[in-house]
């Protein structure tokens, strides 16, 4: 079954770094997150109602950056928990970092600049983040190529992009709806297990032909035919059984999970 578009689901939320510019603040930062990274900075700056009450006594503020290409908005608000909070998260592990980031990931400077890059580029090569379809966007030339630089020696995947770009661009360009599968058709099986496939029970297709599997034989699939066997049920990438075309695994989670948005 082709994916339909359900006009209802809002598809794009990001997680956000703001730095202070008021003068002796400019290595104080805040991370949040919205569906509208425009209109959460005026709101931080106080041109617009709403603003957090903590962002108040530094203003103003400067987006430094956007993460986006959640598969939901509440993966979203997970990763907004973990990058506000790496020494008290429990959705990703950083005991697998060198110690040297340990000590800036646990330490006391939670709102420095540099402990929210660490931890930015650490979660996005730890599990389950690194399997989502994340895109990060960065105006400004020098940070963009401090943060490529950060993610090649963390070894995030390559799958997740860094792009020089401007956040009000990459906002309006988003895409208005997102490709929701509705509930499977009667009788339509997994290409893999032969089972029938249930609205209840994760599932996705493949774009470009008729393959459509539940998520789990896909995934347990992809795991047995990988040369260094990872472990983990959750792959970054896959591809389609039937032509062998690319998938990211993020985008069958959003696909499936749209219509709880």
């Amino acid at each position: 079954m082709a994916p339909t578009q359900h006009p209802s689901i809002c598809t794009f939320y990001c997680c956000y770094l703001l730095r202070s510019l008021k003068p002796g603040s400019r290595d104080h930062v805040y991370v949040g997150s919205t569906p509208d990274p425009g209109r959460r900075l005026r709101q931080h700056n106080g041109e617009i109602t709403a603003g957090a009450v903590t962002t108040r006594s530094r203003r103003p503020w400067e987006m430094l950056l956007i993460v986006h290409g959640f598969p939901s908005k509440a993966s979203a608000l997970q990763f907004e928990w973990a990058w506000q909070n790496p020494h008290m998260s429990r959705h990703a592990s950083f005991d697998a970092v060198p110690y040297e980031l340990q000590r800036t990931l646990y330490g006391s400077s939670q709102k420095k600049l540099e402990t929210k890059l660490v931890a930015l580029c650490a979660m996005l090569a730890l599990p389950p983040f690194k399997a989502w379809p994340l895109q990060i966007a960065c105006p400004d030339a020098q940070l963009h190529a401090d943060v490529v630089g950060r993610a090649q020696r963390h070894g995030v995947p390559a799958h997740i992009r860094i792009e020089r770009q401007n956040i009000g661009q990459v906002f309006e360009q988003a895409p208005l709806s997102c490709p929701y599968l509705g509930p499977p058709a009667p009788g339509e099986q997994c290409a893999l297990c032969h089972r029938a496939l249930e609205e209840e029970r994760p599932w996705g297709a493949c774009s470009a032909c008729s393959a459509q599997w539940h998520l789990v034989c896909l995934a347990t699939f992809t795991e047995s035919r990988t040369e260094s066997r990872t472990g983990s049920l959750v792959p970054a990438t896959a591809h389609c059984t039937g032509c062998g075309q690319m998938l990211i695994w993020g985008d069958l989670v959003r696909a499936f999970a749209a219509a709880g948005e």
